[in-house]
């Protein structure tokens, strides 16, 4: 790293775009370092540790989780380290509270597939850099922070109110009473935004601050200078400051505090800056601050956003106003009548407010939609209409009214006055009530929520850069080029109705933690091999990991599902993936109504035999597995759920078995992989399906090292994530999430407080 700067400082004079980048690398560098300085490689048990509570992140019976930041003095507070960690049955804990913890650390390593919620990144991109369990905790101090009191003072006295979660969200950035069923219609009908405090909150407050001061002022203060103005200008300053630490400084906020703040600095001390300078003033400061914010997605659509706007601004200036040839004769028309003042006022208001607000909502639906697909496998359909109709609810009701409401509670509490079980939030809860039954009407729409595939999200980029250029170029060379961009759309529509059918075929074995669950797949539909765990009433890996995968994918057709047995971690998410794909054909030995069941046949399914080599009778338990043997063209592989040593015996003595790819049986365990089955399936590659650091120990290592002695290549999904096999005429290749589908370094295994196996 020192190496970086001095050579920075060398070229710096002749190439100052390189020193910077070399100077951003070192930066970027030395804060990953300080993050992550705890020690990552050593085996600990318990450590102490002393933190404030920063979030409560959820409840589940008698566990909590949440988030501390770590007490260091040695850093600054945007290097503040951070532990997401759980508690079992804990004493009453607030935001604000420090506590002397006894924890067992563990790693943030967590299930990486295609179409998930990547939970490394998301860690990373909040400074949480291990998680762990509360062994024991001492309670050092109550709440010291302002905002944490405010908070806790707020959440009771919007108890009563149905929108409590929302203006919990609105007023100070807080989103812990939000339900699944609430995100799930702010994701429906694209307006998450309208809840994360930013831009559009912080020039709402900025503008009646400054309204409200400068009118107080002129009326008792009256002068003809710029001292009044300068005095509201800087009350204006104040008032974004104090809303954006409400929001906690998020990274939309701190953006929009920026670039507010360099406004008014330029108009202070009478500098010109245009808005695209003020823009990257706050990229600068924003990856200054927190070079690791890029990690996060809120970063790139809220800069995206701004970049929109500011393009579409610009657009739209006088001269896009100016009046049209046939203007004249419809004004003198008009003036013939007695509303030609009205008319002038409708055109004006129409052509200088309207078109460029519906110009800038259509951009941000279509342009931000293609941005969330990448990050989240879909995009809302009806959020330019949804949007259109409640940014300027927001705009000049429910903001404006909302933070007066607060104001009047905060007087209130400073007063002494008991506020929890009056009527200060009911005008707002009256303003966001037509929002709630927008919300709640919108997002029940079949049409609400388009899910794409990467590949889709892809072609469309493609598609509309290349129609952006070729507007943008007149010749025809150009032209012609840019509107080559269009051509993969072209295909995949072509490829999409054709009954063109691909002779590949693929097998994922998906990362479900310590469990199962493989998914084939060939043109659009699948078969599904067991579904992982499921927990409690919430938490199922069917729902968190495969239909996203499924969506990720574009695969919208599920064949069949085999369930090998009934242990929790092969079929906890059976009712998930039936629910979800009702025409599903089930294979297995439970007793559900038309299920097919385990006894040795073979039919076909997209050209591949699908052949059931076990068990030959009903059996509980692990030897009752359910094992299935694909094949096509030369290509095969043999997926064995939990059989042991036994069951492995009889596979030996009747079956041909032999397969390129198998699935290691019973996660490899030592109660399986006997020699005599490595050699009856001959498998060229072996996937286990095994969960980081998971508490058996699995894939033991001698079980490994048996099928390394025969020459057979090995991965686990805990250590590289999904494993992707590709089966094409003559050939097998595979991937790994980590090292091929996102082989980045917040992708990487972190081993900080790993456990040792258990012997």
């Amino acid at each position: 790293m020192p190496y970086f700067i001095i050579l920075a400082m060398v070229v710096i004079r002749h190439t100052p775009v390189l020193a910077g980048g070399l100077i951003a690398l070192s930066w970027i560098t030395t804060f990953n370092t300080l993050l992550m300085s705890w020690d990552t490689s050593e085996y600990v048990d318990t450590i102490d540790v002393k933190g404030e509570i920063i979030s409560l992140v959820s409840s589940n019976g008698d566990w909590i989780s949440m988030d501390i930041m770590l007490i260091d003095s040695n850093l600054p507070h945007s290097l503040a380290r951070k532990l997401r960690l759980s508690w079992s049955k804990p004493p009453k804990v607030e935001v604000g509270q420090q506590w002397l913890l006894t924890i067992r650390p563990k790693p943030i390593t967590s299930l990486l597939n295609q179409g998930g919620f990547n939970q490394q990144k998301y860690l990373l991109s909040k400074h949480i850099f291990a998680k762990g369990k509360v062994i024991d905790g001492q309670l050092i101090s109550e709440n010291s922070d302002v905002r944490a009191k405010l908070i806790q003072q707020l959440k009771p006295a919007l108890k009563p109110y149905p929108s409590q979660d929302l203006m919990l969200a609105l007023l100070v950035g807080d989103k812990s009473l939000m339900t699944t069923e609430r995100w799930q219609q702010l994701k429906n009908t694209g307006t998450g935004h309208l809840f994360a405090i930013s831009g559009l909150h912080l020039s709402v407050a900025c503008f009646w601050g400054y309204i409200l001061s400068k009118t107080i002022l002129f009326q008792l203060l009256a002068n003809q200078s710029r001292r009044n103005s300068v005095i509201a200008m800087l009350l204006c300053a104040l008032t974004a400051i104090a809303y954006a630490y409400l929001a906690g400084f998020s990274v939309s906020t701190q953006r929009a505090l920026i670039m507010l703040l360099a406004y008014l600095c330029s108009w202070l001390f009478s500098r010109y800056s245009s808005s695209w300078e003020r823009l990257l003033y706050a990229l600068f400061i924003v990856l200054l601050i927190d070079p690791l914010s890029p990690l996060s997605a809120s970063f790139w659509l809220s800069f995206m956003a701004l970049v929109i706007i500011l393009v579409t601004i610009s657009s739209y200036l006088p001269t896009e106003f100016s009046k049209h040839p046939n203007d004249e004769v419809i004004e003198d028309i008009a003036a013939q009548t007695s509303f030609i003042s009205i008319y002038r006022f409708l055109r004006r208001a129409v052509q200088q407010w309207f078109v460029p607000f519906w110009a800038i909502q259509w951009r941000l639906a279509l342009i931000l939609g293609l941005l969330q697909a990448s990050f989240f496998a879909g995009t809302s359909i009806i959020s330019v209409a949804v949007n259109l109709l409640l940014v300027p609810w927001f705009s000049f009701v429910v903001i404006p009214l909302a933070l007066l409401c607060l104001m009047l509670f905060i007087i209130g509490l400073l007063s002494g006055v008991e506020l929890e079980f009056t009527n200060t939030f009911w005008l707002a809860n009256q303003t966001l009530e037509p929002a709630i039954f927008l919300l709640d009407y919108a997002s029940k729409l079949s049409f609400a929520w388009l899910d794409l595939s990467n590949l889709w999200i892809a072609v469309l980029l493609s598609a509309m850069t290349g129609l952006w250029l070729f507007r943008q170029f007149r010749n025809i060379h150009w032209r012609i080029i840019f509107g080559a961009m269009l051509l993969p759309m072209i295909i995949l529509i072509f490829q999409k109705y054709s009954n063109e059918q691909n002779q590949q075929w693929k097998v994922h074995m998906l990362d479900v933690g310590q469990g199962m669950s493989a998914v084939i797949e060939s043109n659009g539909s699948a078969i599904i091999y067991d579904t992982g765990a499921s927990f409690g009433a919430n938490f199922s890996y069917a729902e968190r990991v495969v239909l996203p995968f499924l969506r990720e994918k574009g695969i919208n057709q599920v064949d069949y599902l085999v369930i090998s047995h009934a242990d929790n971690d092969h079929a906890g998410g059976t009712d998930v993936i039936m629910a979800a794909f009702p025409n599903a054909q089930l294979i297995s030995d439970d007793s559900a109504k038309g299920a097919i069941d385990c006894r040795p046949k073979a039919f076909m399914w997209q050209a591949i035999k699908l052949e059931i080599v076990a068990p030959t009778f009903a059996a509980a338990g692990n030897n009752g597995s359910c094992v299935i043997r694909l094949s096509k063209g030369g290509n095969s592989i043999l997926l064995t759920g939990d059989i042991e040593a036994s069951a492995e015996l009889a596979l030996i003595t009747d079956k041909a078995i032999v397969s390129q790819v198998m699935s290691a049986p019973h996660h490899g365990s030592r109660t399986s992989s006997s020699v005599g089955f490595i050699n009856a399936v001959a498998p060229e590659l072996v996937l286990f399906p095994a969960g980081f650091n998971n508490r058996y120990g699995f894939p033991k290592e001698d079980v490994v090292a048996r099928y390394h002695r025969f020459d057979i290549e090995t991965l686990t999904t805990g250590e590289q994530g999904q494993l992707s096999v590709i089966f094409k005429q003559g050939s097998v290749d595979y991937y790994t999430y980590r090292s091929d589908f996102a082989p980045f370094w917040y992708n990487q295994v972190f081993r900080f407080g790993e456990n040792e196996n258990p012997e």
